[in-house]
């Protein structure tokens, strides 16, 4: 399997400019972001930013953060029961009984680390913050007061806590007021049933899982996978009482997750070849963009309570902007918030609708919201003229729908005056 695999992402690299554009190329240039939303970006060797027109500095900053890189969560027991009763029912081939005497090895420890912060996690959210300390040094000049939120989840807590941390040890006279709480999840985390807008939760709806069901039989050489484990994949519905679906979806975010650790760092990369690898994550990235983004036919509200969050980042933003008093907002969460908040704003097209999985796939590709992913609206201004912004994801400049004034970088009340009706219209659907 490792030949196969190595195989397959030397086709995908000597492919060269043959190769089709979009995640085909992405996935070229880099096989582990096939790891999807456990993709961990590469941010040490950041691309120059687009100039500015003449005179204008940067001044204030917005920001949205998923949490830094983290242990799988109920993916680890699953695994464990699933290959544990294939044990017990004499189900397993040679090859399954080798995984299963590794990952129990492995599993011990893990087991007890679910959903945590893992150290790779923290030094990302350290490393972002001083590439922003390094990039604008002008919003960091003087004066600057910090104002941090999170979600109450320890581990976006702790990405919080590695981000501040990187930044006082570059800057010890800045101000910093930091909370996690609850109150914050209308816009923060408004999936959760806490939210006094809750309107149900993430849910594709059963004609959205039998349409995602079709397009994993047809995309996953599922039977191939399940049959060098098992000794039928039969035996994963009539012993394990799971789907193929299910088992070699949590199967990958274990693989994909093994490299979000300190140690063990892709110690199962031989679970898949390349290619189902590959194959594997685009059905897992369609599940994705049916949960967070503009799919027809997807029951998830997702996209509309995001009209929450980007209404906060505007009415944040005037207030701080018009008072002075803080000079940057962070903000901490899940790839749930930020997903939405993607498709809400159209970053780079990902706004577009569809109906069709596959179409999915090629709008937004779940690794482009992975471990540590962060949106960032850095805000520029000159006396006497209108105020700019520009929006970094995963600290790389990004388009919107609107009208450029130089490079990516449009005028605030452009920005406000195109989202404002978006955010109403988002809105309406939730509240009516």
């Amino acid at each position: 399997m490792k030949r196969a695999a190595l195989v397959f992402l030397l086709i995908l690299v000597s492919a060269g400019p043959c190769f089709a554009q979009g995640y085909e190329e992405a996935i070229r240039q880099d096989p582990h972001r096939t790891d999807g939303a456990y993709y961990v970006y590469d941010n040490g060797s950041l691309p120059a930013l687009t100039p500015v027109p003449k005179g204008y500095k940067p001044f204030y900053i917005s920001h949205f953060a998923r949490h830094g890189a983290r242990c799988c969560t109920s993916e680890y027991d699953s695994v464990h029961v699933w290959f544990s009763k294939a044990v017990g029912a004499g189900v397993l081939t040679e090859a399954g009984k080798d995984f299963h005497s590794r990952y129990e090895r492995f599993f011990q420890k893990v087991r007890y680390r679910e959903g945590n912060l893992t150290e790779v996690g923290k030094e990302q959210h350290r490393s972002i913050a001083a590439n922003m300390y390094r990039r604008f040094p002008q919003v960091f000049k003087g004066s600057t007061h910090v104002e941090a939120v999170s979600t109450e989840s320890a581990r976006v807590i702790m990405s919080m806590w590695s981000f501040l941390s990187g930044l006082q040890a570059l800057d010890r006279s800045l101000d910093i007021a930091a909370d996690a709480s609850g109150q914050y999840a209308p816009w923060l985390q408004p999936a959760l049933p806490s939210n006094p807008y809750y309107r149900g939760g993430i849910r594709i709806g059963s004609k959205g899982e039998e349409l995602l069901s079709d397009y994993f039989r047809q995309t996953v050489p599922w039977e191939a996978i399940l049959s060098r484990f098992f000794t039928s994949p039969d035996a994963v519905r009539d012993s394990l009482h799971s789907s193929p679906e299910r088992l070699i979806r949590y199967l990958h975010a274990v693989v994909a997750g093994t490299r979000c650790l300190e140690d063990d760092r892709g110690c199962f990369d031989d679970v898949f070849t390349g290619e189902e690898a590959f194959l594997v994550w685009k059905a897992a990235s369609a599940r994705t963009f049916m949960l967070t983004a503009n799919f027809d036919g997807s029951e998830s509200l997702c996209p509309y309570y995001a009209g929450f969050t980007l209404e906060q980042i505007i009415e944040s933003a005037d207030a701080d902007i018009a008072s002075g008093g803080t000079q940057l907002r962070l903000r901490f969460g899940h790839d749930s918030g930020i997903l939405p908040l993607l498709a809400i704003l159209d970053v780079d097209g990902y706004g577009r609708r569809t109906s069709s999985p596959e179409e999915s796939v090629a709008i937004l590709p779940n690794y482009e919201v992975p471990m540590g992913c962060s949106v960032q609206f850095i805000f520029y201004r000159k006396p006497g003229k209108d105020i700019l912004v520009k929006v970094l994801l995963n600290e790389r400049e990004a388009t919107l729908p609107l009208e450029p004034v130089q490079g990516p970088c449009y005028k605030w009340e452009d920005f406000k005056a195109h989202y404002l009706p978006i955010i109403k219209a988002a809105k309406n659907k939730i509240l009516q």
